[in-house]
């Protein structure tokens, strides 16, 4: 029997006879579309880093679970639905990352800003997200868009990539687009890729081969790849490749002179992805290649399990609910459980014997029915490591006798886009509380060279503390630091001195404080 079958047994007209068009006056079985609000974030290093993704649940149709700060394999997205995404890791860098990560939405899996979703509006802002930056208001970018209800397939651009090579002892060394030693590369059918060599790669002639290694021979070029390269066996300035429709699905970047360097290839054509169910999958993009989410495009969802039939009075009718949303909405529902909730709460007493038995608190004063937690002996387990200091400190903030309290390091992050220049700081940082700096983090994307890159950390217009990024070197950091800011108190970072032939770009300067 058919769901219309089954419920049209509900349903009769004066006759006695059963009638699917009264069934359609009196029930809407069409499910809500879709509306999350997600963030995420980035806390490791590399251009393949995961995006770290949080949101709450929604209808049960839509079969999300509550995460906070978990990689995905994929996100769909379901059309008609409606959705705000905040990214925190754009403006900011945690843990060990090293570089910001600002997201585009994409029809196809590529570096580079070409090929855009068309339904997506970008801003940024502060923000705050539940589990995320500790709750705490946040500079982020934000993307908000609403799939339509029918996604066609859009026509995709050609676009062109520069791929920037130096060269190491059995390596070419990738920065900006991709990055490491030897990296896999992946090209689409139409688009132009640039091979920009600097001057470490003379004396390293590169050409394209459709070889995997095993044939090469030194200064013998095995299977070279001509067909629309320009300037192949270059050691230095451009080899570009216009990809061919003809070419293959693999190839590998080669040096002819020596067989360690060398770098897998990987061609596809120019459009769209499609899962193994026919949906088609756009994507959540770094516009630095390697790092993307794929995203299904889905279907609304049909009415599922688990649900019941509510009347909507706006509609004049009957339509599907998910029982957390009735629950919700159903005062009378929602007391009911408060009461058997309080009914069959855990006894103290018991709740303090079962601690002591599994010699959880081993101490009868910390936990007693009377008072609760006594917050100097809970400082007192911290102290000793019994328990995380960490998550106490976070959740609770308990001080210790002494009134020193457990504190946690948290960071703000000064950003400077593109290449560099000696230039006072204008954007200040204004602390919400007394602090004190503990240490300083600093990255570039692009090494400065010839000279150091030398920096100021300025409160309220003095210098505190001068630090520096040596000659090709992206990272410093300055640890065991003791600047104490006031409430009110502002931070500046002047840039007082470049790279004497490579300025360096793109700087990020994250302080630490507790």
């Amino acid at each position: 029997m058919s769901r219309n079958q089954l419920l049209a047994t509900l349903v009769q007209d004066s006759s006695g006879d059963i009638t699917l068009d009264r069934l359609d006056k009196l029930v809407d079985n069409t499910i809500e579309p879709e509306t999350l609000n997600m963030a995420v974030d980035v806390d490791s290093a590399g251009h393949g880093a995961d995006w770290k993704w949080s949101w709450k649940p929604t209808t049960l149709p839509y079969a999300r679970e509550n995460i906070t700060m978990l990689a995905q394999n994929e996100v769909p997205v379901y059309k008609s639905g409606t959705y705000s995404l905040i990214n925190f890791a754009a403006f900011r860098m945690r843990d060990s990352a090293t570089q910001t990560h600002k997201m585009n939405l994409k029809s196809i899996d590529e570096p580079g800003l070409s090929n855009l979703v068309d339904w997506v509006t970008y801003d940024s802002g502060n923000f705050t997200f539940e589990g995320v930056t500790g709750d705490s208001s946040t500079r982020a970018q934000r993307l908000s868009w609403s799939v339509p209800a029918s996604y066609t397939i859009p026509a995709l651009n050609t676009s062109t990539t520069n791929y920037n090579l130096g060269a190491v002892s059995g390596a070419y060394v990738h920065t900006g687009t991709q990055s490491g030693q030897n990296a896999a590369i992946q090209l689409r059918r139409g688009n132009t890729y640039n091979f920009v060599l600097d001057a470490t790669t003379v004396g390293h002639p590169f050409y394209l081969s459709t070889d995997d290694g095993t044939g090469y021979i030194t200064n013998n070029y095995v299977s070279e790849y001509l067909h629309g390269v320009t300037n192949s066996r270059g050691t230095n300035g451009t080899v570009t490749f216009v990809v061919p429709d003809s070419a293959p699905s693999t190839m590998t970047y080669q040096c002819g002179v020596h067989s360690a360097m060398r770098g897998n290839i990987t061609i596809k054509d120019l459009k769209t992805d499609s899962n193994g169910s026919g949906e088609d999958t756009v994507y959540f993009q770094h516009s630095q290649e390697g790092h993307a989410t794929p995203a299904p495009v889905k279907a609304v969802p049909t009415i599922v399990g688990q649900m019941c039939l509510t009347f909507d009075a706006a509609k004049g009718k009957y339509v599907p609910q998910d029982l957390r949303e009735y629950m919700e909405k159903t005062t009378s529902f929602t007391a009911k459980i408060r009461e058997e909730i309080k009914a069959q709460s855990v006894d103290s007493d018991k709740t303090l014997g079962l601690l002591r038995t599994k010699n959880i608190l081993d101490n009868s004063n910390v936990f007693t029915a009377s008072s609760g937690l006594d917050s100097a002996k809970v400082t007192s387990l911290v102290q000793t490591s019994v328990i995380d200091s960490d998550y106490v400190a976070t959740k609770l903030g308990f001080t210790n006798a002494a009134s020193s309290t457990i504190q946690k390091e948290q960071n703000t992050t000064f950003v400077q886009d593109g290449a560099l220049t000696v230039a006072a700081g204008t954007a200040r940082w204004y602390s919400p509380r007394s602090i004190q700096i503990t240490k300083i983090r600093s990255h570039v994307s692009v090494a400065p060279a010839g000279s150091t890159l030398n920096m100021d950390l300025k409160k309220n217009g003095v210098s505190i503390q001068t630090f520096t990024i040596s000659a090709s070197s992206t990272t410093s950091v300055n640890t065991d630091l003791t600047h104490n800011i006031n409430e009110g108190d502002y931070l500046t970072v002047d840039i007082t001195q470049i790279g004497a032939s490579t300025a360096g770009s793109n700087l990020n300067v994250v302080l630490s404080y507790k």
